[in-house]
């Protein structure tokens, strides 16, 4: 009987294939699976390094696009399965990163993520009714607080549950809707508009926010013509304050404006005034998510404030040194870089990130609306 022959087969060890192969594999596998990756061993993690995947540095400038629609016209089925990109502005890279990101469906259940441990923390339903909120049946990414149907627009995020106190997140919706909770409580707050009535009855005009922050227990929020107003989320009431404006220039007041709230490593609050022509046509109909700071084609200049909490006022400030301020979905383009030098001299240009780079589209016809993600410190412990 004849004696079967064994072919010995050599082990192959993933870790010693070519960089070159890797970085076929890491360009055709999604951006979460990536992040996993670089984290599974040394040998992986350097890899990465090499083909400057890395994870993101603590404080990083970070964009979140969507996947593009190929057509440009209208909403890809894979749009709503959560593709996207994550990319370094600074470095003009798409790399990968730790801590949260708010994901949703299209029935408003929102999730914090922690893209590379997968851990998903549900944040409280707006279909409770508790705050005087309902999810409609007819409506994708809206709820009816009366006296109108409310689009969301963005949620805030000003603490993970990375941190000692536990997460802290802030929705903005259309018409001047804004809703407050935090680690422990169950249902979403609303915060009382500042043109409400005392007798409840419905307020059919507003203040529309443009952006809203935490600022020392405080939620600020500025309004599209500049007011900003503050409530402090101690309080049971939930009613505003109103804070002082900073004043611009006349040659300013003949630009459109939009306002954006930061706050300094040094503790400061910051208003930062973008200037530009209006755009001349309304192009909700080509986003996911309209974006109330929508609202010209180019960014002309820009104007930083900040505020002094000893007296109440602005400082303007005339130059930021080497440092950038990046400004996300102006125009066409998913990022305008500001850059401030002496007495106030402004240079502004502009930036495109694809996540498929063989992707093409006519100019103009994108639909997605970048976003901003800020890695920080608080995750290294769940990265």
């Amino acid at each position: 009987m004849p004696s079967s022959i064994v072919l010995a087969v050599p082990t192959v060890q993933w870790c010693e294939l070519p960089t070159e192969l890797w970085g076929e594999i890491i360009s055709r596998i999604d951006v979460l699976d990536v992040m996993s990756f670089s984290s599974t061993c040394k040998s992986l993690e350097s890899i990465c390094k090499t083909l400057e995947a890395t994870v993101l540095k603590s404080g990083s400038a970070i964009l979140v696009t969507s996947q593009l629609d190929q057509d440009g016209w209208e909403v890809e089925d894979d749009l709503k399965t959560g593709k996207f990109g994550l990319h370094d502005v600074s470095n003009a890279l798409s790399l990968c990163c730790g801590d949260w990101l708010v994901t949703t469906n299209t029935s408003l259940d929102l999730e914090l993520l922690n893209p590379i441990t997968r851990t998903k923390v549900p944040l409280p339903s707006f279909g409770n009714n508790l705050s005087g909120i309902e999810l409609p049946s007819y409506m994708e990414l809206s709820v009816i607080f009366p006296p109108f149907a409310r689009d969301v627009r963005r949620v805030v995020l000003p603490r993970t549950p990375s941190h000692a106190d536990g997460n802290e997140a802030i929705t903005l919706f259309s018409d001047g809707l804004l809703t407050y909770t935090a680690q422990g409580e169950h249902v979403w707050r609303v915060l009382k508009n500042p043109t409400d009535h005392n007798d409840n009855a419905y307020n059919y005009y507003a203040e529309i926010f443009l952006d809203v922050i935490v600022y020392h227990g405080w939620v600020i929020a500025v309004e599209e013509d500049g007011d900003i107003f503050a409530w402090d989320m101690s309080s049971l009431d939930l009613k505003p304050v109103q804070l002082p404006t900073p004043k611009t220039t006349p040659s300013e007041k003949e630009l459109e404006r939009v306002f954006y709230l930061a706050i300094f490593p040094s503790d400061q609050l910051i208003l930062a005034c973008m200037y530009g022509h209006d755009f001349g046509h309304n192009n909700k109909a080509s986003r996911m998510v309209w974006n109330e700071h929508d609202r010209f084609e180019q960014l002309d200049s820009i104007s930083i404030f900040e505020f002094d909490d000893a007296d109440l006022t602005w400082r303007r400030i005339l130059s930021i040194g080497k440092d950038r301020v990046y400004v996300a979905d102006v125009g066409n383009f998913d990022v305008g870089i500001c850059s401030m030098g002496k007495e106030g001299q402004v240079s502004i240009t502009n930036q495109d990130f694809s996540v498929d780079e063989k992707a093409h589209l006519l100019q103009g016809w994108i639909i997605r609306t970048p976003m901003w993600f800020r890695p920080s410190a608080h995750a290294k412990g769940n990265s």
